[in-house]
């Protein structure tokens, strides 16, 4: 800056006056810096507005699943059905994303309890429909998937206190930096008896204790990445273990650096290599400090490096707890969530938090009106399933083991009366059994009774209360 400033009283400017200051900047190449200003500013315009059209044209649907009351597959099974979903995953080239406005979209992975009905859910696009059926059929071949409405459109944001209703939100975020990961499910397992005291049993009794005019619904919204974000857990282990770090510096950086470069081999060869003035001192350097770390630094490194190990995924998580204004209760539900969600905290690791902002809590002043504008937001963000919308930005990395610990069908080791899942399994048809169309099949039903179905999806009807629109 001084520079700069002793550069303009040489070349004769007023430097007295802040404007001919601006003016000779903006006529000596000030003016590049502006123009790119304007340009990022339409560009990303434009960019909003495509995209807008794109999102405008995809269709939505919500699918039910259950899953057999006897099932005895554990938290991997849903692992893998996140690695199948991340085959979503797709780039864009420059004309379609400019000019068609393509963006990768996200599945919503939902947990909903209507007066004590459980209920998984997962909203996708119509075109992955399949997709997500292949995966959640190659680990749970029992399970009945069932396309129904959106639960939440009884609701908006400007009718849910003419309803009587009063809300809780909130939207949940990392303790720390995305590359540490949270408990997972394998820390769970039970040191003798070797079997996992399943995660989900304490969410899924909060839900199981909605009563009446009660509703409580657990969303989270996630969005296949690519695995660049890896480099930062390797960047954080050298650190954490002393080992060297190549910094790669920029091409302006080159750039800046080229004079002085060529300025010192010019030196070099008119007046030869510069004589050092003494031996340096060697130092012994050590290669690394794993051997000198403590046992949770250990623990922290191998739990950043195992997480990288695995695919990633953009993560939003947001919580609402709805309820009559008669019955509404914090200490039922929602200090009985935040509860569930802490035991996943690692304290070397991470944990969940709610993101400053987005709860659904005010003090001192105005305390009214801030609380409704918060509840209007939440619920707004909740039903839009956006993986921008709130506060933390796009949200954070989550890997499949961290999404199948916090989201899995439960095994039938939990109690969970209010939860839908199948009272029987679905046994073939002999193959001697004539068929007459390829629309509709004979699907055997508990109790000796049928039921026809589509070919298709072959999926039995669930029977949810009836404010659950089906």
């Amino acid at each position: 800056m001084d520079f700069l400033f002793n550069f303009l009283i040489q070349s004769g400017l007023d430097t007295s006056s802040p404007w001919s200051v601006l003016w000779w900047l903006f006529t000596h190449g000030g003016f590049i810096f502006i123009v790119w200003v304007i340009l990022k500013g339409l560009s990303a315009l434009w960019l909003n507005w495509r995209q807008g059209i794109y999102a405008s044209k995809v269709k939505w649907i919500y699918l039910a699943i259950d899953v057999p009351r006897d099932n005895e597959q554990s938290p991997k099974a849903v692992e893998q059905i996140f690695n199948h979903l991340w085959g979503s995953i797709k780039g864009a080239n420059l004309i379609e994303k400019w000019w068609d406005g393509y963006f990768q979209q996200n599945f919503s992975l939902e947990l909903v309890s209507i007066e004590g009905y459980i209920q998984y859910i997962i909203r996708t696009q119509a075109v992955f429909r399949d997709l997500v059926e292949a995966a959640i059929y190659a680990q749970y071949p029992e399970a009945q998937i069932t396309e129904i409405e959106d639960y939440t459109q009884e609701f908006t944001p400007d009718n849910f206190k003419e309803k009587g209703y009063n809300l809780w939100g909130a939207q949940f975020g990392l303790v720390k930096d995305e590359i540490y990961p949270i408990k997972t499910y394998p820390l769970f397992e039970h040191p003798i008896s070797k079997t996992i005291v399943d995660p989900m049993a304490a969410i899924l009794e909060v839900f199981s204790r909605m009563g009446k005019g009660e509703q409580a619904w657990l969303q989270i919204v996630i969005k296949p990445v690519a695995d660049d974000w890896k480099e930062k857990s390797e960047k954080e282990v050298k650190k954490i273990v002393g080992a060297k770090t190549e910094t790669k510096k920029s091409a302006i950086d080159k750039l800046m650096d080229a004079p002085s470069g060529i300025a010192t081999k010019i030196g070099d060869v008119v007046f030869g290599p510069a004589a050092e003035s003494g031996k340096k001192e060697e130092k012994l350097e050590v290669p690394s400090k794993m051997l000198y770390l403590s046992p949770g630094e250990r623990e922290t490194v191998e739990a950043i490096d195992r997480k990288a190990t695995k695919t990633g995924f953009k993560t939003k998580i947001r919580y609402i707890y709805l309820a009559k204004k008669e019955v509404f209760s914090k200490p039922k539900g929602v200090s009985g969530l935040v509860g569930a969600l802490r035991q996943f905290t690692l304290l070397n690791a991470n944990g969940f938090k709610p993101v400053k902002g987005t709860v659904t809590k005010a003090d001192y002043f105005r305390v009214e009106q801030r609380v409704y504008r918060l509840q209007r937001k939440i619920l707004k963000n909740y039903k839009s399933r956006s993986s921008w919308a709130g506060g933390d930005k796009e949200g954070f990395i989550l890997n499949t083991e961290e999404l199948a610990s916090i989201y899995h069908f439960p095994s039938k080791g939990i109690v969970a009366p209010t939860l839908k899942t199948i009272e029987a399994k679905r046994s073939e048809a002999p193959f001697e059994l004539p068929v007459e169309s390829e629309e509709v099949e004979e699907m055997p039903l508990a109790g000796g009774a049928s039921e026809k179905v589509e070919a298709s999806h072959a999926k039995k009807k669930a029977a949810p209360p009836e404010n659950l629109p089906i």
